[in-house]
């Protein structure tokens, strides 16, 4: 007989989504430069569920509040009064982007009939990544500012009848400072980063090139640890903190030759969660893989095939962020 979640005799495979549409890059990048990747959300999305349906695959997708709306009127009655007051005036997209974005294709901006197709589907979570894709550690926004975005994620995530359950901190900027407001509005679990310090969140400055190299070798061999998870330390301070193990590097014509690399360190890590009870959370972006489909569709399928055979030997269990929560508060 196969053992449970519920006598701690397995190891959890968890994987979530920064979904975003243009929201989550359109301060790095221009229409011009990545409108493709954009435009590919929108076939990933339904491809993406019928994977996850094909493999058992459990997600939480951590959607940016505005684009659940359905167009320009609509995000408008969303908009806080409150908004962030970036010293980087470019981080803001309530000064110029928003005014503005009426000239650019709702494709890009408007997601709701992506968010009601996620929705449908089966153990798939919605969780949120804050209402503007809002920097919790970048100079000149506040604590209010903060708590006026959260009650706009919130009210807009009301209109699908959902309850926030999961947040994922955009660009990995975990501000400890402002965990008090994710508890007031009843969210209590979050994605944290990786242990090791090159993985620690910081604002865009100080993302220096030394930690960027370390990170990006990580991503092909071994470098500190295979970042998974206890699930001991899941609670902190109230919250239930799942730990980010890898993100899935999409395909790159340049380093196409570490491919293989890629995938290997990818599975080592999956195999090491699944042989000790451990927790390992793949994470990415779906307008990541909006090019190259069938190269990167063909990464998560190898990545899935290998869960099965985790799942088969070491009865490897697919959780979402909520799920694994509402388990480990039994304990």
């Amino acid at each position: 007989m196969q053992t449970t979640l519920m006598n701690k005799n397995n190891g959890i495979f968890t994987v979530s989504l920064d979904f975003e549409l243009y929201w989550g890059i359109r301060d790095k990048k221009t229409i011009q430069e990545y409108g493709q990747n954009i435009e590919g959300v929108w076939e990933v999305v339904p491809k993406l569920l019928k994977l996850y349906h094909q493999y058992g695959i459990h997600c939480t997708w951590a959607a940016v509040g505005a684009m659940m709306t359905g167009d320009f009127r609509e995000l408008q009655q969303y908009c806080p009064k409150n908004t962030p007051s970036y010293l980087e005036k470019d981080l803001s997209p309530y000064d110029h982007f928003i005014p503005s974005s009426q000239e650019i294709e709702d494709l890009y901006l408007y997601g709701k009939t992506l968010v009601e197709l996620v929705q449908k589907a089966q153990h798939q979570e919605i969780g949120s990544h804050t209402f503007s894709h809002y920097y919790c550690l970048e100079d000149g926004q506040t604590k209010d500012q903060f708590e006026a975005d959260i009650q706009a994620a919130i009210a807009v995530s009301s209109v699908y009848g959902m309850e926030v359950k999961s947040f994922i901190f955009p660009r990995h900027q975990i501000n400890s400072s402002y965990l008090e407001i994710l508890k007031k509005y009843g969210i209590f679990i979050y994605r944290g980063t990786e242990k090791a310090w090159y993985h620690s969140p910081a604002k865009g400055s100080e993302e220096g090139l030394i930690k960027r190299a370390f990170r990006y070798l990580d991503y092909f061999v071994k470098v500190a640890s295979h970042h998974t998870q206890k699930t001991s330390d899941l609670h902190q301070d109230g919250f239930t903190v799942i730990r980010a193990s890898r993100w899935l590097r999409p395909y790159s014509e340049k380093i196409k030759f570490l491919d293989r690399l890629k995938l290997r360190r990818i599975k080592q890590q999956m195999t090491y969660a699944a042989k000790n009870n451990e927790i390992f959370h793949l994470w990415f972006h779906p307008h990541d893989i909006g090019i190259h489909q069938e190269i990167n569709f063909g990464y998560l399928e190898e990545i899935f095939q290998h869960y099965k055979k985790l799942n088969q030997k070491y009865n490897f269990q697919s959780k979402n962020m909520a799920e694994i929560a509402a388990e480990y508060e039994k304990k």
